[in-house]
């Protein structure tokens, strides 16, 4: 009767010993499952970054193009040019399809604009076009140009070619606000603007010939019309521009 009384005792003990021994290996899936939710080392720094604001080229017109008689020897030319430093006086033409030029005579046309150059590396080139679609059949008038920037004499007085495109000169984005680099200006090829908008007149003079002979040249039109004033960015030329191919 002994024996019967103790199996049983055996039988419940091993069951609870393999019930703990489950439930530890189940706990221990568990955290093998679970490894990746570890935390290991790591930092990060945060940066506040900034912005990159395009610049500006533009050429707007400010009046239309004036016509002046200045003339040397005409008591009335006591007005200063459009857009010039006072170092060239005239009166104003009120219409130069009715004013006649004679020889000895010299007119000049003023072409004004506000130039906009804003940019680290920003040249631009100068010029005036439509010469070359105009009709000059004159050829005792001499064609010369100056170049004003703020009132300011920039190139003097100077041949104009008249048969297409004539580049006048290039000009550079001022350094105001750039933190770096060196400037693309020169001082010579190209001539670095004061402020990022400025005026610039181009005065075209056109001299008859005051020993035009005869009759010669009596009558005949040169035709002054449609020119263009441009603005136009380059990358060749500038002082730390290398050129291009």
């Amino acid at each position: 009767m002994s024996t019967t009384t103790n199996a049983p005792v055996v039988v419940v003990t091993e069951e609870k010993k393999r019930r703990k021994g489950m439930l530890w290996v189940a706990g221990g899936t568990a955290l093998l499952l679970g490894g990746s939710t570890f935390a290991l080392w790591s930092a990060d720094a945060d940066f506040q970054g900034g912005s990159v604001t395009a610049g500006d080229l533009n050429l707007v017109a400010l009046e239309d193009t004036t016509f002046w008689d200045v003339s040397a020897d005409r008591a009335d030319a006591t007005e200063t040019v459009t857009g010039t430093d006072g170092s060239q006086l005239g009166h104003v033409i009120d219409d130069a399809d009715t004013w006649r030029i004679v020889p000895g005579d010299k007119v000049a046309a003023a072409f004004s604009a506000e130039a906009t150059l804003e940019g680290d590396n920003l040249v631009g080139q100068l010029t005036l076009d439509g010469f070359g679609e105009n009709s000059l059949v004159n050829e005792r008038m001499d064609w010369t140009y100056e170049v004003y920037l703020g009132g300011e004499l920039l190139a003097a007085e100077a041949e104009l070619p008249t048969d297409g495109e004539t580049a006048l000169m290039y000009l550079a984005a001022p350094r105001a606000g750039q933190d770096a680099g060196l400037p693309d200006a020169d001082g010579n090829l190209v001539l670095q603007m004061e402020e990022t908008t400025q005026e610039i007149s181009v005065v075209v003079y056109g001299a008859f010939d005051a020993e035009t002979p005869d009759r010669d040249e009596v009558t005949v039109t040169d035709s002054l019309s449609n020119l263009t004033l441009s603005l136009n960015q380059v990358r060749d030329t500038g002082a730390q521009f290398l050129p291009q191919d």
